[in-house]
């Protein structure tokens, strides 16, 4: 029987229990009344769960994981603190799949679906509050560009974060206090502190220029 036709037999038993007066009628009224409403609620209960397996078959996708970003380059003008963070192929998706959350003293950028992955980059205390309003981004080939909006216009922002400053000022701090003033271990201390303040071409530099030396200095103590 169809939900249609039970419903109008429970229609139909209200009408005449609307004019029953004798109570073991009107018992036997309602206990068929009973049976009738207990089949419909199976069978809403039968077509709801058809509707959500059919539904979470069609929108199935396959489970994408998220990729933490942790490498950027920045720079700066008067106006704009500008990020960039490359993505290969980042052109060919759907602009509304890059998304960027701006609040006064962070970012979070969010890229959904780029090459069956997902990925996100958070940075937070930057080292001076941004407009919100006018803050934006651009999707460029293989680069999102996101631009911070200096609530200072031509403030020069000597580290990214404070957090960066912090570290930096604690590593120049190490530096100008230690004890040891040897020539030897005042080049490698410059040189660890060019190494560690270094991009990675810097870094590539200073660690070949210090294998060479070590090697040097081996040959010499052999002789």
């Amino acid at each position: 029987m169809s939900m249609e036709d039970l419903r109008q037999d429970v229609a139909e038993l209200n009408k005449l229990l609307d004019g029953v007066i004798r109570p073991r009628i009107r018992n036997t009224l309602l206990a068929a009344k009973a049976e009738i409403e207990k089949e419909i609620v199976t069978l809403e209960m039968k077509e709801h769960l058809a509707t959500q397996k059919k539904a979470g078959g069609a929108v199935a996708t396959p489970k994408r994981y998220l990729v933490e970003l942790t490498e950027y380059a920045w720079d700066q003008s008067d106006k704009f603190v500008k990020l960039f963070v490359t993505l290969d192929g980042v052109q060919n998706i759907d602009e509304s799949n890059v998304d960027v959350t701006f609040n006064e003293n962070s970012l979070v950028l969010k890229v959904s679906d780029l090459k069956g992955k997902d990925y996100g980059l958070t940075i937070n205390n930057l080292l001076d509050s941004i407009n919100i309003e006018k803050s934006y981004r651009k999707v460029k080939n293989d680069m999102v560009a996101i631009y911070l909006k200096k609530n200072e216009e031509g403030k020069h922002w000597d580290h990214l974060t404070t957090i960066q400053k912090r570290l930096k000022q604690k590593s120049d701090a190490e530096f100008e206090n230690s004890e040891d003033a040897s020539p030897e271990n005042a080049l490698v201390n410059i040189m660890k502190k060019m190494y560690n303040s270094g991009d990675s071409k810097t870094k590539q530099m200073i660690a070949k220029a210090w294998t060479e030396g070590q090697q040097k200095a081996h040959l010499q103590n052999e002789i």
